[in-house]
């Protein structure tokens, strides 16, 4: 495909430089010249100063490498010979028209279709009969459901991944939401999600999390949204007016590149600027997820035009307690893996901003004719806000008894100066988490992020010691400090954990530190397991996604869970 493959030019016009997958490639220009060869075959591709690889033919359809025995490069896709014409994806088969060619799995609309307008994915998922694009398409699920989700590996056995639900309160052990587990080759493995019905609906994402490759894979595009839906009994006050504006959804999914680190370039539109069509003066719900490669950068500002007025409504996929804010604001500052759900609404043509660049515009129509307006305030009076439900997960703890109180520190490498270890568990004070608990970390994170899967926190520091990205009292998944002046600070949050037990997962959010080893596993003794099975599809080698087991704490035993 070439919207795989940059091409820019050299000091020589008529030689384009290509870039393949990180490998430079010289195209050689044919005896005549370019312009009497702008049809298929017009450039041979060799691999500067390495010709021992074999010829690939760019022909503006295909790009075919010489037999997988003999070449393959596990940083990409796997090279096919030119009569096998089957381009292997995460999903299924698919001959070069885009055709299934075999294919057992079902699928139904809990998937959309690819929220890329053009960027293709050198790293991605798809579902089939669909486009492998940047971001991946956008996953819904409904509370009071439970999922299997099928995971095809690439085809590479070389090319080994997994997927992660990044915001989502189910088990991260057994058949669910655990990291260690794995696919490759053309095996099937499956996913099991239940969303209890108490689980609050927000916006979330997935992305690739195997260790040591997680910024390469996420860097190509293995990421997507993940909607819950509200279902009912989201809050005290939610009228018709409310429920509409809710379901008023735009989606802004913000991405760089893992060589490229700006600019951001949203919902894969690459180009031209993505360009959202709004009714003047109406309410829209905009979902808004930053995914972000570069290591030395964690937080940035995003902006609305002032012919706009925006409230935050939730934070990390989680309703604000009261919502939504007291006050209108244009700017507001976020970090990296991070969501933001805001109200907006605008009066004429804007633009959205990152860091004072313009990724996108607002183009304002006439204005609304619906029969139920679309409103964020209870009955449709500005500044007159609704209060959501809380389940115990996300219930206030700001006065509540801890049971324990832990200082962590963040580092490129380590946490607490423990790297990431399968044998070795960050063990809480010297033992693990009890389940049924609340427990106080005081956070010392500089610039790094830290996300915590399964269990939101919720910010009890006063002072303004956990940043401008979070407000005291509201729930996050993702904690970042931004850099101005706040390499000192000392952020108190305070997590139940309830629910859920099991082992989980902590980690820095930028990448390539948790790659470096800024991630560690431990344990939540004493609450419900998640069972293992159902698990793998199919496989071929037949020892396939087999569970990890992690040591306790406590004993020194090993589980599963």
């Amino acid at each position: 495909d070439p919207n795989t493959y940059e091409m820019m030019e050299e000091e020589d016009e008529n030689v384009p430089e290509v870039v393949y997958d990180g490998v430079e490639m010289w195209a050689q220009p044919k005896e005549s010249s370019t312009e009497e060869y702008e049809g298929p075959n017009a450039y041979e591709m060799m691999e500067e100063e390495d010709e021992n690889v074999p010829e690939v033919v760019y022909d503006g359809i295909e790009m075919w490498g010489g037999s997988t025995e003999e070449y393959e490069d596990p940083n990409t896709y796997e090279m096919m010979e030119e009569e096998d014409e089957v381009v292997y994806d995460s999903f299924g088969l698919y001959d070069e028209g885009g055709n299934v060619v075999a294919e057992s799995m079902e699928y139904d609309e809990s998937f959309e279709g690819g929220g890329g307008g053009g960027r293709y994915a050198t790293f991605g998922w798809r579902i089939p009969g669909g486009e492998c694009t940047w971001p991946g398409p956008t996953m819904r699920m409904s509370r009071g459901k439970t999922y299997g989700l099928f995971v095809r590996g690439s085809g590479n056995e070389d090319t080994v991944t997994n997927i992660h639900t990044h915001g989502l309160h189910i088990p991260g052990h057994g058949n669910a939401d655990d990291v260690t587990r794995t696919v490759s080759g053309s095996d099937v493995i499956i996913y099991e999600y239940h969303i209890p019905t108490y689980h609050m609906g927000g916006t979330h994402w997935y992305h690739a999390h195997w260790h040591h490759h997680s910024e390469q894979f996420v860097g190509g595009g293995a990421f997507g949204m993940l909607i819950v839906e509200d279902g009912s009994n989201v809050g005290t006050g939610v009228d018709a007016g409310v429920e509409a504006f809710l379901k008023n959804e735009k989606i802004f999914i913000a991405s760089n590149h893992e060589d490229i680190y700006g600019p951001f370039v949203v919902n894969g539109v690459e180009g031209d600027l993505e360009s959202y069509d709004f009714n003047s003066d109406e309410w829209y719900r905009l979902r808004i997820l930053t995914v972000n490669l570069d290591p030395n950068t964690s937080s940035r500002t995003i902006s609305f035009g002032d012919e706009c007025q925006a409230y935050a409504i939730a934070h990390d996929g989680i309703f604000r307690f009261e919502v939504p804010a007291r006050t209108a604001q244009n700017d507001f500052s976020i970090g990296d893996a991070s969501r933001l759900d805001v109200a907006i609404r605008c009066a004429s043509d804007s633009t959205i901003s990152i860091n004072d660049e313009t990724v996108a515009t607002i183009k304002a129509g006439q204005p609304s004719t619906k029969s139920v307006v679309p409103s964020p305030f209870k009955s449709s009076i500005e500044g007159q806000s609704w209060s959501s439900t809380r389940p115990d997960y996300l219930a206030d703890l700001r006065d509540a008894i801890t049971y324990y109180t832990y200082e962590l520190k963040l580092d490129e490498t380590n946490i607490n100066q423990q790297t990431y270890s399968l044998e070795k568990p960050l063990c809480l004070g010297h033992s693990d988490v009890q389940y049924g608990s609340i427990y106080e970390w005081e956070l010392r994170l500089s610039y790094h992020p830290l996300h915590l899967h399964i269990y939101p926190m919720q910010v009890v520091s006063e002072n303004n010691e956990c940043g401008e990205n979070h407000e005291y009292g509201e729930f996050y998944d993702t904690i970042t400090i931004r850099n101005e002046g706040m390499g000192r600070s000392r952020c108190k949050v305070r997590i139940a954990f309830v629910d859920v037990g099991g082992k989980t997962l902590m980690q820095c959010h930028l990448f390539k530190h948790g790659d470096q080893g800024a991630m560690a596993f431990f344990h939540v003794v004493g609450g419900p397991t998640q069972p293992d099975e159902p698990r793998v599809h199919e496989c071929a080698s037949g020892l396939c996604d087999e569970p990890v087991s992690i040591p306790l704490c406590s004993s020194g035993e090993s589980l599963n869970t």
